[in-house]
This record gives structure tokens, C-alpha cells and sequence, in this order.
């Protein structure tokens, strides 16, 4: 036996598991996420903890928890015979490697280092039967979940994958002889006896445990063994010590012995069995005390027994200083009483069960609590059986608490308390990773740059993803998009788990792969800036002059522009617009990429700001923008919002650099297939404050704003001199002005044309665009490239086909 010191945080850290199932008695939800959840954070997938309902209980003191139900599932387990108390952890990766621990501390500092505790590690092979007993255990809680089984679950996870690997490891061929024993389906001193038995029976039997019942788990062990040679380890601290006087006072010899493993200056919560036989020697560890209900079965127990020769492993020496041990007041395990809830979210609505208590049927009013928020969540009717189902307020989201919540139901001087698990969240992360813890914190007002960073690499990845998410979505702006729950509603749709005919949830259940994405997009759409969102929050590098004024030729920034802060790195950014460009691009051009639009507007507006060169890559990517959405306007009845996306985007670049006026007037006309109305002029005019000016520029003023379109609807555009052109010869108007850049056989045709002299048809008027194509007279000629040059740059060319030499005036637009 390995006695060196090691710790399960060893383990857990030693590799990029991605997958996690603990269990354990006591719980500290500050440990779990200060130590283990920390040491896999990057790479876990699933983080499942089964605990006894007296550690769910305890955990809901723990004001340190901030991602129970969100980040890691927590599902608590009442045993019907006892208390749930096997301390596991077992841990797989991507690549079917699978680890697991035996032992005794629980999920709590004390468990995992301030605690005297003891630990078995199990690696295939050499411990390949354990693994089997481990699947054995794992099945056998599946099927006790049952209704009237012996464990109560509410929710009991998904340990299908788990089993499967677990079958795998116990196939590799191994000649360790060790075995895990559990109270699943047996007593454990039956198994015990068993295994003794097989090696001739016990001889002495020495014990290290911080419960006793009294003396009556020692006696009941003893008897099971047929040994009367009884030892019992004496620790320095400890929670409780053995009763000698009693033992005695019953006719049991039992000496007090030490040794230095058990009796160090921590407190002792070790469990072990050294157990001398003839013809080797038995040793026994991992949660079981020596205690009637963990002998017995009552208690879920699982313990590892190796089998080792019959040298002595532990140093016992005589020991009389029982009497002198300094005790910590520790409880032995046992169920105490007292009401929980149990419950998750999904679609809106709020189901669970009150465990723990009777008489809690009726009527409570509900509350949802994060730190010192809390907020009212309305009436909830509770069942004689303490099940309930209540549809949330629409204006109460769980997530954008922005950390573990509790529900709390209030009923005149009652209250219960229970976690929140957004079960949906939870099997979208059990897909994506990573991924949906950061998009969750996103949708919460909690992103970092980080974690931006990994949703574009994602982006960058599977564009498709994100535009798919914008047809299903509406662009995030679909009418009957719940607007009370942006990200949970909707999004992560699930059955009550009282509702299921199946014992045991699937992980992946039956939910949309796409639904996290489709949550990304509304939240982009949707959710204001606010302080979280560092786009700008870092120090204003901008310099003023003594007046105040922002200097001339400034490159546009807003009040705060992205400064020295954590930025998003460039090429991170370039290369998910990239794709997203240039997978929108392949398809067809028109009012069916609107939907793509807007999330791609979203997308650029909030994030680029936050990007290194941020400046530079918005006025980028916004002209690339406006270049995918040219005739993409939609029909009447949905024009208003993505009108009012262009009319932000072209003042935005104007304010940035004022030489783009006529460009962005340019795009107006062709935007609008016409000259920019004056009732489209006032009623899309940017308004400072308003959400899209926010996001592109915070801080502007409204003089900016306005002055940007000003410029840009006063500047007059080469379309509008060619549309006055036709006019004025349609009118016989000989004072026309021609486009710049026209020649002398141009101006004489187009003076015929004015004064009715020669064939009208001299003239063609090009109405059609022909951006995606190369243009063509009214003879069906396509122009050389020198007339298609100047077509495109003055609007005016001529045709060289000798057959034909019309002069071609570009009115399209």
C-alpha cells in the first residue's frame, strides 16, 4: 500500500479531463469551485456532484457559491435507510481515459487537506475489478431511484457514458486483487467477512475511524469476522473517540494502539480496516466509519480492500492516552431532518419538489435570490407530495443574475431554500464546453474579452452556426422571441424531471444543438451596453484642446475609446469576420440576407470596439457591412429596423472621416432605389442615446450625430447629376449640365438630344444595376474595359460598337 501523501487535486490537475462525477456527505460549494472546478475549468464539459441532502442543505449557507446550477450540476440524494456517504471521484477526457478515487474526505477543505483522510487511487489494469465493482455501484443507484426505491433523486444525472467507460477499464486485463466493495446491494462486514474469509480467515483486526457508535460497530464487525483480537487507533485530534469503557463493561478486549499516519495535528477522518489474516493481510479504506449503518448497509458506503502479505503495513504501538484525545464536536452522519428544495429551470417555468418535510402542501410565495438581489417570482401551489410547476414572470430571468441562485418559498414564518439548476444551460454545455459557460456569461453582462475570444474562434470555426442562428431567430428580432428571458427561455426548453417516464435524465436530451447560438444572437440583438461591457471603460486617451474641443481630423472614437485595458486580439477578430463575410457573401444578394445583417451589425457593433486597433477594424468591417446589404432592403413592413441600422452605419463613418459624405449619400440612393425622401431623412435621422448610436459610438454628442447626416444628405452625388440630367434633356432644357468627365461627341449628342435634333434613341438611359455583371448597351454589347472604366467612374460612356455608338447615361442605382 502507497502510503505517500497525496491529494485528489493531484490527480484532478494532472490532465485535461472532461467529464467529472463526485460524491460526497458533507459539501462546501466555495471549496468545490475554489479547487476542483478550477483545477478542469478550461476543459470540462460535465461537472456533476451527487451529495447527501444534508450537504445540499448545508451548501445553501455558502454565500461564496456563485456557479451551482450553472457552471456544475448539483444533484442531492436522500437515502430512505440511512445517509449518502461514498466519497468518489471519477474523471474521464475526450480520449476514453478514465481515473477514479476511493476515499474518505469529503467535498470540503477539511476533506481534501485539513482532515487526517485517506485516499485510493484506481487505474485500469491493476485495478480493472474495482472498475467493474465501481459500474455495479453506478447501476445499482440507477435502479434505486425508482419510485419507492431506496434513494430519493429528483434529478439524478446521466451516468450512462461513466458506466460505458467504466466497462472498458474493467475489460483491461490486470492481476491486481483488489476490489471495491459498496453498500448498493450488501451489507459491507458480509463482504468484508468474505474476502477474509478467503484468506483463511481473520486473525486481528485494527481500527481507524472518527465514529463508532459508541462501541457497537466495532463489536458488529467483530462478530462478522469471528475476531476477538480488537485493536482501535487513538488519534491526537478527532470528532469523536472510541468507548473503551463500554467495550469493556460488554466483554470486548479492545487495546487502544497508535501510529504516526493516523495521529498527526489534524484532525483524524480517515476510515480504514487492518485487517491480519492467515494467509495475508486485508486492508480496507475509503467511507465507511465503523459505525452500524455503514456496516450494516443502511448508509451508501463505498470502500476499496487490497489484499497485501501479511507484514505489517502500519506502525501500531501500544497506546493509553484515549482518554487525552482533543475532540472537534464533529456529528456522526445521519439524516437530521429539515426542507430543501430541489428544483430546475426551462422554458419559462420552474419545477421541483420540496424534500425532507411533510405538510408543505399549499400555497407559498416564491422569490429568487442572487447576493443581495432578490427578486419576486409570484404564487407557487405545492402538492400534497411536495411537487410543483410555476410558469417564471416575464420580467424575471434567472441568468441575468449573473451567479448561483437560490429560490426561496415563504409561507408566514416558513421558508425553504433550493438551488437553481438551469438544466438546459447544463446539457448545452455538456455539448459545447467551454463554450456555453462563456456565452452564458456573456448573456449575463458578465463577458470578459476572453471569453469573446473564444466565442469568435468558435465563430471563426462554424460561421454557419451563427447565420443559421439568425434565420431561426429572426436576426434576434423575432416577434414572439421571449423578451423576459433572453437566454434560458426558449433557448434551453426542457421537461420537469417529475414529468419524464424515464428514472434517469439523458445529458443530452432532446434539446436543439443550436440553441445556445440561437441565445447568443438575441442577447446580441437585445441586451444593452452596460458597465460590465469594457468596450469602453478603460482610461480615455484622448487628448483635448484648451477649449475642451476635439481636436480637427480626429479619427472618431466616441467619449470612451478603447484604451490600454485587455483587448481582443486582432487577428482573432479578423479572422471570425472573415468567415462570417465571406460565408454571407455565397449567397444570394437581396432582402433574404437580412436576418444575417443584423446579427452581423450586432456582432460588429459591440465587439469590434473592444478589439486591439478597434477604430481602424470598425470602419472596416462597417463598409464591408454595407457592401453585403446593398439590395438587401426588405418589403415595406419590415424596413424600419434595418433602415435604421444603415442610417446609424453611414453617420457613424462620416463622423469617423468626413471625406465619406458623398459615398454614404451614394449608398443612401442605392439603399433606397431613389433620392433620400425627406420623411425618410427626418424619421431616420441617429438619435445620441439611442441603442445602435451606443454601441457605435458612446459618447457622442447629438450635434455629432446630426451634423454627420447633415453632411452626408447636403453633399450631392454623381447619380444625382446624371437623374438631373434626364430631366433637364427630357424637358428640352439646352442649360443642362453634363457629368464631369464627358466628351466633346458626348456633350454634342447630348445637345441634339436637348434640342429634338436627330434620332432620339441616340441616348441610352442604363436603369438596371449591374454591379454583380459587366454592363452592356441597349445593342447588347458589353463595353470595352476603357467605357466600362469610365461607365463606372462618371456615369456616362459610349458604346464603340460601330453599328451602334449610343451614348450611355448610368441612371441606376
Amino acid at each position: 500500500m502507497n502510503l505517500q501523501p497525496f491529494s485528489p487535486r493531484d490527480l484532478i490537475a494532472s490532465n485535461p479531463w472532461s467529464s467529472i462525477l463526485l460524491t460526497t456527505y458533507s459539501l462546501s460549494l466555495s471549496f468545490l469551485e475554489a479547487i476542483p472546478l478550477s483545477s478542469v475549468y478550461r476543459t470540462y464539459r460535465n461537472f456533476t456532484v451527487l451529495s447527501d441532502i444534508e450537504g445540499y442543505r448545508a451548501s445553501l449557507a455558502d454565500v461564496g457559491a456563485v456557479g451551482v446550477g450553472r457552471d456544475y450540476d448539483l444533484v442531492p440524494v436522500r437515502c430512505r435507510t440511512g445517509v449518502f456517504h461514498p466519497k468518489i471521484a471519477l474523471m474521464t477526457d475526450e480520449a476514453g481515459e478514465i481515473r477514479a478515487t476511493v476515499g474518505s474526505g469529503n467535498l470540503t477543505f477539511g476533506g481534501w487537506g485539513y482532515n487526517n483522510e485517506i485516499l485510493e487511487y484506481l487505474r485500469p489494469g491493476r485495478d480493472s475489478a474495482c472498475f467493474a465493482d465501481l459500474v455495479s455501484m453506478l447501476e445499482s443507484m440507477m435502479r434505486e431511484t425508482a419510485p419507492q426505491g431506496r434513494l430519493d433523486c429528483v434529478t439524478p444525472p446521466d451516468l450512462g457514458p461513466f458506466i460505458e467507460l467504466g466497462r472498458k477499464a474493467a475489460a483491461i486485463p490486470g492481476d491486481g486483487g483488489s476490489r471495491l466493495l459498496h453498500t448498493m446491494d450488501r451489507p459491507l462486514d458480509e463482504q468484508i467477512r468474505e474476502m477474509a474469509d478467503d484468506l483463511g480467515g481473520a486473525v486481528s483486526v485494527c481500527v481507524v475511524s472518527p465514529f463508532f457508535s459508541g462501541h457497537h460497530g466495532v463489536r458488529l464487525l467483530c462478530e462478522s469476522l469471528r475476531c476477538e483480537r480488537v485493536s482501535v487507533a487513538v488519534p491526537s485530534i478527532a470528532p469523536s473517540v472510541f468507548d473503551f469503557d463500554a467495550a469493556a463493561a460488554n466483554g470486548m478486549k479492545v487495546s487502544p494502539v497508535a501510529c504516526d499516519t493516523f495521529s498527526d495535528d489534524r484532525s483524524l477522518h480517515s476510515k480504514l480496516f487492518d485487517i491480519e489474516c492467515v494467509n495475508g493481510r486485508l486492508i480496507v479504506a475509503g467511507s465507511a466509519n465503523a459505525t452500524v449503518p455503514a456496516l450494516t448497509g443502511a448508509n451508501v458506503e463505498a470502500v476499496v480492500a487490497r489484499i497485501h502479505d501479511r507484514t505489517p503495513v502500519f506502525g501500531w504501538s501500544p497506546c493509553m492516552a484515549y482518554k487525552e484525545v482533543s475532540l472537534t464536536g464533529e456529528e456522526e452522519p445521519k439524516n437530521r431532518g429539515g426542507a430543501a428544495l430541489v428544483l430546475e429551470y426551462g422554458d419559462g417555468t420552474l419545477s421541483g419538489r420540496i424534500v425532507g418535510a411533510d405538510g408543505v402542501s399549499g400555497e407559498w410565495e416564491a422569490a429568487l435570490a442572487a447576493g443581495a438581489r432578490r427578486a419576486a417570482a409570484g404564487k407557487v401551489a405545492v402538492a400534497d407530495d411536495g411537487s410543483f410547476t410555476f410558469v417564471m414572470p416575464g420580467d424575471v430571468d434567472p441568468l441575468s443574475f449573473g451567479s448561483s441562485v437560490q429560490v426561496i418559498f415563504v409561507r408566514g414564518s416558513e421558508e425553504v431554500r433550493g438551488w437553481l439548476v438551469l438544466r438546459g444551460f447544463l446539457d448545452a454545455m455538456n455539448r459545447r464546453g467551454p463554450l456555453a459557460r462563456e456565452i452564458g456569461r456573456l448573456v449575463a453582462g458578465f463577458g470578459t474579452p476572453a471569453g469573446m475570444a473564444s466565442i469568435l474562434e468558435f465563430i471563426a470555426r462554424e460561421p454557419g452556426a451563427l447565420l443559421e442562428a439568425a434565420e431561426r431567430t429572426g436576426g434576434g428580432r423575432k416577434a414572439n422571441t421571449p423578451s423576459g428571458h433572453l437566454f434560458v427561455t426558449g433557448a434551453f426548453s426542457t421537461k420537469s424531471a417529475l414529468d419524464m417516464k424515464e428514472t434517469w435524465r439523458a445529458g443530452s436530451g432532446s434539446y436543439a444543438q443550436d440553441d445556445l447560438i440561437d441565445a447568443l444572437v438575441r442577447h446580441l440583438a437585445r441586451a444593452l451596453p452596460g458597465g460590465n461591457d469594457d468596450a469602453g471603460d478603460d482610461e480615455d486617451e484622448e487628448k483635448l484642446d484648451g477649449a475642451g474641443e476635439r481636436p480637427q481630423g480626429r479619427q472618431g472614437q466616441g467619449r470612451n475609446p478603447p484604451g490600454k485595458g485587455q483587448r481582443i486580439k486582432k487577428q482573432i477578430i479578423e479572422r471570425a469576420f472573415t468567415q462570417l463575410f465571406t460565408k454571407l457573401e455565397k449567397s444570394p444578394a437581396g432582402p433574404s440576407r437580412g436576418n444575417a445583417l443584423y446579427v452581423l451589425f450586432d456582432m460588429i457593433s459591440r465587439i469590434v470596439p473592444r478589439a486591439e486597433e478597434g477604430e481602424k477594424l470598425l470602419a472596416l468591417f462597417l463598409e464591408r457591412w454595407l457592401t453585403l446589404a446593398k439590395g438587401a432592403r426588405p418589403d415595406e413592413d419590415d424596413q424600419g429596423e434595418l433602415d435604421e441600422c444603415v442610417a446609424a452605419v453611414v453617420s457613424r463613418l462620416v463622423i469617423s472621416e468626413s471625406a465619406k459624405a458623398v459615398k454614404m449619400h451614394e449608398f443612401l440612393q442605392s439603399w433606397l432605389g431613389r433620392e433620400v425622401p425627406d420623411n425618410f431623412a427626418c424619421e431616420r435621422s441617429p438619435i445620441a442615446g439611442n441603442l445602435n448610436q451606443e454601441l457605435l459610438g458612446r459618447g457622442f454628442s447629438q450635434e455629432e450625430w446630426s451634423g454627420a447626416w447633415r453632411s452626408i444628405l447636403g453633399t450631392r452625388t454623381k447619380w444625382n447629376t446624371v437623374n438631373d440630367l434626364r430631366r433637364a434633356l427630357l424637358a428640352g432644357d439646352a442649360s443642362f449640365v453634363a457629368p464631369e468627365g464627358a466628351t466633346d461627341h458626348e456633350l454634342a449628342v447630348l445637345g441634339k438630344f436637348a434640342a429634338r435634333e436627330g434620332r432620339p434613341d441616340r441616348i441610352y438611359w442604363l436603369e438596371r444595376p449591374y454591379a454583380g455583371h459587366r454592363p452592356a448597351c441597349k445593342c447588347g454589347v458589353n463595353f470595352p474595359a476603357l467605357q466600362e472604366k469610365r461607365l463606372r467612374n462618371t456615369r456616362i460612356a459610349t458604346c464603340d460598337y460601330i453599328r451602334c455608338g449610343r451614348v450611355v447615361v448610368d441612371v441606376s442605382l
